[in-house]
């Protein structure tokens, strides 16, 4: 029953106990990990040792392949010699499809097609690997026109040769005046074998022809003399050896320089300021000497030929 004179709105008050005091709470310190056992650090060790002898062993795995490679090529004087469709790798290569499709050869120009056939030596339809890039190169540079050259296997069934050939020089004619024979001959005065000295002529019109025993081995020096006087390089048709000593010029018009023992690039100099001032070798003139230093004899056509 409620007290007299108490207020109707309050209420009885409730004692709570006293909060106990929070207590920090103490981290658990971790126990020290055991060292590891010897067993175990020496398998660890062991483990990072032996990767790279792994990679060793891996390198050498890839050698030890590639030689058998190698050695399974055919290995023959030609590739005539091999069967046409090859053995052992090379037959396990051409079944899953590695065979030639296409032989790209590229430089060739002037080359006789037959003979660089017949160096090549492999036809469409044999197996990629049944063949000897070395030997074919080999033998394409065999060819008297091939400076160099490069044969490259593209897979799966592409060949590619590349050849850089002896620039032909000038046009040497060999042989006796009843039967001449025409052969081409490079800077250093080698002969190019087996090529057409007349296509080649037709092809480059700016060779010269040149006669004379010794003309292929002095033809760079009269060259290097006449090309640096463009004037008269246009008007020569060939040039000829006297002697072993000189050169005499024939130019277009069949007229005739005969050129000094010395000094040849002086007296072709002397040519074109003939030719500059007086277009003495557009003359109708027959001959013009200049063996004598500082001397210069011109002679004309007799009168009754220049009437013929």
């Amino acid at each position: 029953m409620p007290r007299l004179g108490a207020s109707p709105s309050a209420r009885p008050v409730v004692s709570r106990p006293a909060a106990r005091p929070t207590r920090a709470r103490v981290k658990k310190i971790a126990a020290p990990q055991d060292r590891l056992s010897l067993r175990r650090l020496f398998w660890r060790r062991l483990k990072r040792n032996l990767r790279p002898i792994l990679w060793l062993l891996c390198a050498l795995a890839v050698l030890a392949t590639g030689g058998a490679l190698i050695r399974s090529l055919p290995t023959g004087a030609s590739v005539s010699t091999a069967r046409p469709h090859g053995s052992g790798l090379a037959q396990l290569a051409a079944d899953a499809g590695l065979r030639l499709s296409s032989v790209q050869i590229h430089g060739a120009t002037g080359i006789d097609a037959a003979a660089l056939q017949a160096a090549i030596g492999v036809q469409p339809g044999q197996p990629m690997l049944g063949f000897s890039i070395s030997q074919m190169q080999r033998r394409v540079a065999a060819l008297g026109a091939v400076r160099s050259v490069t044969v490259q296997r593209e897979f799966p069934g592409t060949l590619v040769v590349n050849i850089t050939q002896r620039a032909a020089y000038a046009i040497w004619q060999t042989g006796t005046p009843a039967h001449p024979q025409f052969v081409l001959i490079d800077k250093s005065g080698r002969v190019i074998a087996d090529q057409n000295a007349v296509a080649a002529k037709r092809r480059e019109p700016w060779l010269l022809l040149l006669t004379g025993a010794d003309a292929p081995q002095h033809a760079q020096h009269l060259m290097d003399a006449l090309r640096a006087q463009p004037t008269v390089l246009a008007q020569v048709a060939g040039a000829e050896r006297v002697d072993g000593l000189r050169w005499n010029l024939l130019l277009k018009d069949q007229s005739l320089v005969k050129l000094p023992v010395d000094d040849q690039a002086a007296a072709i100099a002397q040519l074109a300021s003939l030719q500059a001032g007086l277009q003495l070798l557009t003359r109708p003139v027959e001959v013009i000497d200049l063996r004598q230093p500082g001397r210069l004899v011109v002679r004309t056509y007799p009168a009754q030929a220049s009437h013929t």
